[in-house]
């Protein structure tokens, strides 16, 4: 728990993160949590829209109303996390159950809750971790989600959306990205460029799929179609996959077991629990973590969204900082960010295209920032 922050436009170096939300999402006239909101305003109005016990950052709010979740025409780009939000992330469509990747490189460096996109990693082990367009070698991963889904008829309940469409639809704890569902249930699961029609997932991870009442437990499939069928520890060239998904990989007298790869190429491989090559990680754990475009080094991170957001029709409540550069600053529940900011209330902090540098920081939420040496607590990037 930390209550004060300094800030020294700087490179940060040795990080530790708990609990971050970041997310930019577009609200327009959505039903949220057993709530239908039009034109009605509870307890806090936001240029038409009603905001209860929510942040958010680089959102657009129309006639919306929020009860602890984001939900409806939200823009998100390959990024779906569990308890987290991210916006503007490189994720390569990709949804993540407790873990995200993105753009990032680690070296020795202890992850919990992790989640990372685009990432070159070595030597290191992952657990519940999702990776996408990632190149891995001799690397072991655990439970991984991608997904850019549309969703119709839904209801969503701590759950992150990246264009995608709803209308009276219920989700719990549901990640979707750029996907149509329609009378779906879906538990932790990735779907990327995919048509659902009443169908169940559970940790299952597609990829530019068509399915049809089809169930997957743990597998991973790529420009594949499916009808009504069950997938489960499946031989793909030559390989063995467990509780494995890849995407867009070639592999060849490989085995997998327990490990996500997407867009790999794999060549006389063996992979379980192994460490990684073309990276430069050494001895790194991931969990439940977010990142982007972020260069860690002897890092840990615990819960931390990143994210580059723009604020439209926003109001602060407590600290309003605009374009502005902080050096050897303490803020505790402070706004700042290098937004435009125009009747929007914001309660916790709000940190954007700012530059921190031994810094602690406690509710706070940081965009486009670049940290060394900085503990942070529940912070938002």
């Amino acid at each position: 728990m930390f209550c004060e922050i300094i800030f020294y436009e700087f490179i940060f170096y040795e990080f530790i993160f708990y609990e971050i939300i970041v997310c930019e999402i577009i609200f327009y006239e959505v039903i949220f949590y057993d709530i239908i909101f039009y034109d009605i305003f509870y307890e806090i109005i936001l240029c038409e829209v009603i905001f209860y016990m929510i942040m958010f950052y680089e959102v657009l709010f129309y006639m919306i109303i929020f009860y602890e979740v984001i939900f409806y025409k939200v823009i998100f780009y390959k990024v779906i996390f569990y308890k987290v939000i991210f916006c503007e992330i490189i994720f390569c469509e990709i949804i993540f159950c407790e873990i995200i990747f993105c753009e990032i490189i680690f070296y020795t460096i202890i992850f919990y809750e992790i989640i990372f996109c685009e990432i070159i990693f070595c030597e290191i082990i992952f657990y519940e971790v999702m990776f996408y367009e990632v190149i891995f070698y001799e690397v072991i991963f655990y439970e991984i989600i991608f997904c850019e889904i549309i969703f119709y008829e839904v209801i969503f309940y701590e759950i992150i959306f990246y264009e995608i469409i709803f209308n009276e639809v219920i989700f719990y704890e549901v990640i979707f990205c750029e996907t149509i569902f329609y009378e779906v249930i879906f538990y932790e699961v990735i779907f990327y460029e995919v048509i659902f029609y009443e169908v169940i997932f559970y940790k299952v991870i597609l990829y530019e799929v068509i399915f049809y009442k089809v169930i997957f437990c743990e597998i991973i499939f790529c420009e594949i179609i499916f009808y009504t069928v069950i997938f489960y520890e499946i031989i793909f060239c030559e390989i063995i996959f467990y509780e494995v998904i890849f995407c867009e990989i070639i592999f060849y007298e490989v085995i997998f077991y327990e490990v996500i790869f997407c867009e790999i190429i794999f060549y006389e491989v063996i992979f379980c629990e192994i460490i990684f090559y073309e990276v430069i990680f050494y001895e790194i754990i991931f969990y439940e973590v977010i990142f982007y475009e972020v260069i860690f080094y002897d890092i840990i991170f615990y819960d931390i969204i990143f994210c580059e957001i723009i604020f439209y029709e926003i109001i602060f409540f407590e600290v309003i900082f605009f374009e502005v550069m902080f050096y050897e600053i303490m803020f505790y529940e402070v706004i700042f960010c290098e937004v435009v900011f125009y009747e929007v209330i914001f309660y916790e902090v709000i940190f954007c295209e700012v530059i921190f540098c031994e810094i602690i920081f406690y509710d706070v939420i940081f965009c486009e920032v670049i940290f060394y040496k900085i503990i942070f607590y529940e912070v938002i990037f």
